[in-house]
């Protein structure tokens, strides 16, 4: 897989492990990719002490009404953040939904190419919101 996107480079597997020699496994190509968005995703505004703008702080809509509002900023705050700390990826869509007839449950689907000229890649991250 990392043939296909030499330039992506290789990173340590998430969450991280060890192997049986000491370690850490590693993934590369488009696999390193989507675990950098999702953890651009999950991360929350002032969680890394060194980068505080660092993230798209999404989980902080959990306690927010599943509405055309919240679907609007979730998609917005992601598809900025992924703008801003994934350089490597070119984002066509992110897109914030209800999911059915789950009354606590949000899909963002994310739509990008690591290159111009290759095909798009979809990730859908789920967001479930707590009831109070």
């Amino acid at each position: 897989m990392n043939a296909d996107y030499p330039h992506v480079g290789t990173g340590w597997r998430f969450p991280v492990t060890w192997d049986g020699a000491g370690g850490v496994p590693t993934v590369g190509g488009e696999q390193v990719v989507m675990q950098s968005i999702g953890l651009i995703v999950r991360t929350a505004l002032g969680e890394r002490v060194m980068r505080p703008d660092f993230g798209a702080d999404a989980d902080r809509h959990v306690f927010e009404p599943r509405s055309e509002q919240t679907c609007f900023r979730l998609a917005f705050e992601v598809r900025q953040a992924l703008l801003r700390f994934e350089p490597r990826v070119i984002v066509d869509r992110v897109e914030a939904l209800p999911a059915g007839t789950e009354e606590n449950r949000i899909d963002v689907t994310i739509e990008f190419r690591i290159d111009s000229h290759r095909r798009p890649t979809s990730l859908v991250l789920p967001f479930y919101r707590e009831e109070r």
